[in-house]
Order: C-alpha cells, then sequence, then structure tokens
C-alpha cells in the first residue's frame, strides 16, 4: 500500500467506463469526456511533488517520494498509509468537495466515488489474504440532520458499487466535534479523542472487521486527526490493517 496516486489513465478510464456524463457536473457546459468536469471545473487527479509514505502529507523537495515527514517519524497516526485520488487545492477539486459536503450536491457522490473505486484499484491485494472493506467515517446525527445526508457514507457506497468491495459501519460518532478546520493542528487530536466508539450492535459488525483490511473513507484527509481516531478503534474490533480512501490530502 502507498500514497502515490499511481497511472492517472486508469483512474479516467475507470470513471469514464462507470459514469460518462456529457455535461460537467457542476454546470451546463460540456464535459472534456472524461467525466472529470469542464475546462472550468476540472477534478484534477494526483498529487503533484514528494509525499509522505504513512500520511501522504507534501514533503520539501529535497526529499524522496515515500519518506516519512516529520510528524509521523514523531508518532506513527494508526493508519498503515493514505489512498487520495487529489490534492485539495488543485484545480477545481475543493469546489467539488464543498458543494458535496455543503451546497446539497449529494449526487457528486457518485462521481467522485468512482474515482475512489479506481484509486483504490491500484492499491495491492492483501498479502495474507485478508478481506478488503471499505469503512465511511460517520458523520454526528445532528450534523446529518442539518445536512440531510452523510456525505462519507455515500462516498463509500459509491465506492463500493463500482469496486465490489463491501461496505461495513462498524462506527458510530459519539460526540460532534468542532470543524477540524478551524483549529490549530496540536488541538485537532483532543478535538476528536474519544468521539469515535463501536457501533450499537458492532459485535456483528465486527465479525466482519475482524482481521479484514479496513480502508475508512472520507472526503479530505486535513490534520489525520479524525483517521487516527477511527483507527484506533477499528484496530480495537480486530481489523488487521487500516488505511485511508479519500477524495483529497488537503
Amino acid at each position: 500500500m502507498g500514497a502515490g496516486i499511481g497511472p492517472l489513465h486508469s483512474i479516467r478510464a475507470a470513471l469514464a467506463a462507470a459514469i460518462w456524463p456529457e455535461r460537467c457536473s457542476l454546470c451546463a457546459a460540456r464535459d472534456a469526456g472524461d467525466g472529470l468536469g469542464c475546462a472550468a471545473h476540472r477534478f484534477v487527479t494526483g498529487c503533484a511533488g514528494p509525499r509522505c509514505g504513512r500520511c501522504a502529507r507534501a514533503l520539501a523537495g529535497m526529499l524522496a517520494p515515500g519518506e516519512r515527514c516529520p510528524a509521523c517519524r514523531a508518532r506513527a497516526p494508526g493508519f498503515a498509509c493514505v489512498a487520495a485520488v487529489g490534492d485539495y487545492r488543485a484545480g477545481a477539486n475543493a469546489t467539488w468537495l464543498l458543494a458535496l459536503k455543503y451546497g446539497g450536491r449529494r449526487d457528486l457522490a457518485q462521481s467522485l466515488g468512482a474515482l475512489l473505486a479506481a484509486r483504490l484499484a491500484l492499491e495491492p491485494e492483501p498479502r495474507d489474504g485478508a478481506p478488503r472493506v471499505l469503512v465511511p467515517v460517520p458523520l454526528h446525527l445532528a450534523r446529518r440532520l442539518e445536512r440531510g445526508y452523510d456525505q462519507a457514507h455515500r462516498l463509500a457506497a459509491a465506492c463500493g458499487f463500482a469496486s465490489g468491495v463491501p461496505v461495513v459501519r462498524p462506527l458510530r460518532r459519539a460526540r460532534a466535534t468542532g470543524v477540524q478546520g478551524a483549529l490549530w493542528s496540536t488541538s485537532r487530536a483532543a478535538n476528536v479523542r474519544g468521539a469515535f466508539r463501536p457501533a450499537f450492535g458492532a459485535r456483528l459488525v465486527a465479525r466482519r472487521v475482524r482481521g479484514a483490511e479496513c480502508w475508512l473513507v472520507d472526503d479530505v484527509l486535513t490534520s489525520g486527526a479524525t483517521a487516527a481516531e477511527c483507527a484506533r478503534v477499528l484496530r480495537r474490533l480486530g481489523a488487521a490493517r487500516v488505511g485511508v480512501l479519500c477524495v483529497a490530502r488537503a
């Protein structure tokens, strides 16, 4: 498993095979022909420059791709790796994700979920034959009622449909947390500490998690604190390995 995006044509081909809109998903302009939007709203795949082999954070230019960033060297995040489709700041990526998360565009999860499936296909299968499952990062009930949907679950469902990888929901968000982007990096871990717990009835769900390679599915990875806390709970439930599958790395 690794942080690199791999051949971009694989992602584009997989998206085109699953969804081939004639129009851009964000406007009425004609799509460029690969399902990634028009010229003004291109979703840019791939993360440029060297990236940390653990969390996919951008590294200083003199470092080799795959090396650990200072944060991961100081303290391992608890998940094995990050597989990101693109960089949050590239192209119109932020526009897509903000529309999905806050703009009521739940339909975008279908296109972005297909991209996640193509990205996941670039990751090697577990050598020990462990089953692979998708685990959406849970949204607190209050936030879900406010938005009308859970964007991570919709992404996971679309990814699962396109990839054939089953989706399980062994986690619940026990309390609402502040917006991670509004916090200093040193407080983000404290913000989510204890916020995630096994889902009600998790003993039944845990059977599908125990010994499995679990991929946490989310829209954006920022500090990694949320993913690390979810990974901690999944390991307690018996997950063999935990990776993070996200649309964008911030």
